[in-house]
């Protein structure tokens, strides 16, 4: 049985995994991000937010998203991990970073992953 503070737990690991994709759809979103909090590390940031509230495993997670839509996330996912291992251990500062080809690569996988789960 489902009570309302698994629904709203849920309700937030959707909100949080579909703010992640949308933090990486856009660099505007990531330079205002560094500006109102300029001791954070965007860039590692990006991929630890992702990290925080991707869990496909955890029960919460699989409720929060519908097959479709967790298979979406998944190979997002697997994009996201070929490209990290592809950055270097520490990453540049994020003005730098919105210049690579892995950054590129991954704002526009997770345009699209946004995109499809939109559209469904």
């Amino acid at each position: 049985m489902t009570d309302n503070t698994d629904i709203e737990f849920q309700a937030r690991i959707r909100e949080n995994i579909l703010y992640s994709l949308d933090l990486w759809t856009s660099k505007e979103k990531q330079f205002d991000y560094q500006k109102s909090v300029p001791i954070a590390d965007v860039s590692a940031e990006l991929f630890c937010g992702w990290d925080d509230f991707y869990h496909p495993d955890n029960t919460d997670f699989i409720n929060a998203f519908n097959g479709q839509e967790r298979q979406i996330l998944a190979d997002f996912n697997r994009t996201l991990t070929v490209l990290a291992d592809k950055t270097p251990n520490i990453l540049p500062n994020i003005v730098e970073f919105v210049q690579t080809e892995e950054w590129k690569k991954i704002n526009s996988a997770a345009t699209e992953t946004l995109n499809k789960i939109k559209s469904l």
